[in-house]
Order: structure tokens, then sequence, then C-alpha cells
């Protein structure tokens, strides 16, 4: 899965057109956070069909600020799905392994999606 960041003008309109855009060319957002200070809005969206998304983003006008890989971990799968401190246990794993967290965000399906400076250490700290 990869992870798009976007910068778009902070409007209910500039959003929803994009979102659009990725639907009609059949990509599903599968997570999303977003924040938006000063006339601007940062998005970051997790995709499957990043080939896709790419494309029509810069088809569309919509430039890419970065792209990068993502750790998803699978709540349900570890058993913290609705358990509270799971998230603190999630980033203290991190912490106590050296992976520092870019960005995080909860996607469909019980998952969250991090961009961690070692996937591959991430992977192994929880099984993926």
């Amino acid at each position: 899965m990869k992870d798009f960041c976007v910068d778009l003008a902070d409007t209910p309109d500039s959003l929803a057109s994009m979102a659009e855009i990725l639907g009609a060319a059949g990509v599903n957002i599968e997570g999303l956070c977003l924040t938006s200070c000063e006339g601007r809005c940062v998005v970051h969206f997790a995709v499957e069909d990043a080939g896709t998304a790419r494309q029509v983003l810069k088809d569309s006008g919509i430039a890419v600020r970065h792209e990068s890989e993502v750790f998803v971990l699978h709540k349900d799968e570890l058993g913290m799905t609705g358990r509270p401190g799971s998230f603190g246990g999630i980033c203290r794993t991190f912490a106590d392994h050296d992976i520092g967290i870019r960005f995080g965000y909860p996607a469909e399906n019980n998952r969250f999606v991090f961009g961690v400076d070692h996937i591959g250490k991430a992977r192994g700290l929880f099984g993926e």
C-alpha cells in the first residue's frame, strides 16, 4: 500500500474533487487524514492502486508532495481492536526499537497506516 500526501486549497470543493477523481478511476481510498491551516489543506491518504492514483492526480493537476510505502497494522489480527491502551503499546514498541513515526492514521477494516522510517523492522515486530 502507498500513502500519497497532497496539498490542496482549503475549500470544500477541492477535497471533494480529488476524491471524485480517484473514485471515477476506480481507486479506493483505504484510509485518510487531513489538516488545514491558513487556507491550505494537507491530505494523506492510502491506496492499493498507486499507479492509477499517481496518474489521475497528475492528469488532473494535483501535485503529489510525497509518495511513500507504508506499514499497515491489522488490529483485528493482533487482538488490539477496542482495547484501551493498544495504540500506546504500538507507539511504545516503535519507540523501544528506534522506529520513528512520520505520520499515521486509521484505515478501513480496523487497520492503522503508519509512515515509519524502518518498514521492514516494523513488519518484523508485529508479524506482518
